[in-house]
């Protein structure tokens, strides 16, 4: 085609002028790497993330130890909303909880995307971007719950909902991981406030 041969013409056009000039022909463009999948954990801003319905003997910050014995527990139901606030922009992939393989692990979750300041309300009452029921198998510690990646691409924040727990009043979580990949160039701490 037309195209195919202008590009052709180029190349060579640009292949003759590098020889002329006595140096060697330009190289192609390097390709873009593809970024791996990896655990998010340094990426969370502990700071700026928070968790609405804890027990205040049992925090949110236990989760990022890495200890099972310690643990995430709600407070007067088993209901649960964890902010998760990021410093990069990511694209998020894979999710993982553990929790006791009992009554009071989370059975029903739902994630939204970029959701800021949720109440228990509106989680009830707007669609999520994903929902799923934990099985013990999603519980393990090295289980990863997949999500649909299409829908937690460019997120700064992720809200996670757990609705309820396997039968107790309350809901316990030791552990959570996220897996996925930052965007590259954006550092939310470098954001200065305009005006």
């Amino acid at each position: 085609t037309v195209v195919a041969l202008h590009s052709l013409r180029s190349k060579r056009t640009m292949s003759a002028i590098a020889r002329a000039a006595g140096g060697a022909p330009a190289p192609a463009a390097a390709q873009p790497t593809i970024p791996t999948t990896t655990d998010l954990a340094e990426i969370i801003d502990k700071g700026q993330s928070f968790c609405l319905n804890q027990d205040s003997a049992h925090t949110m910050s236990n989760l990022f130890i890495g200890d099972e014995r310690l643990f995430l527990q709600s407070d007067t139901d088993e209901q649960l909303i964890m902010q998760i606030t990021f410093r990069d922009t990511v694209n998020v992939e894979a999710i993982s909880f553990v929790a006791p393989l009992d009554e009071y692990a989370p059975l029903t979750v739902k994630l939204f995307a970029n959701g800021l300041n949720l109440s228990f309300e509106n989680c009830e009452e707007l669609k999520p971007t994903q929902e799923f029921q934990l099985t013990p198998a999603d519980l393990a510690p090295d289980a990863m719950t997949k999500l649909y990646a299409v829908k937690f691409q460019r997120l700064n924040t992720l809200t996670i909902f757990v609705e309820d727990s396997n039968g107790a009043d309350v809901t316990r979580i030791s552990g959570l991981k996220l897996f996925g990949t930052t965007v590259i160039g954006t550092n939310m701490a470098e954001f200065k406030k305009v005006g």
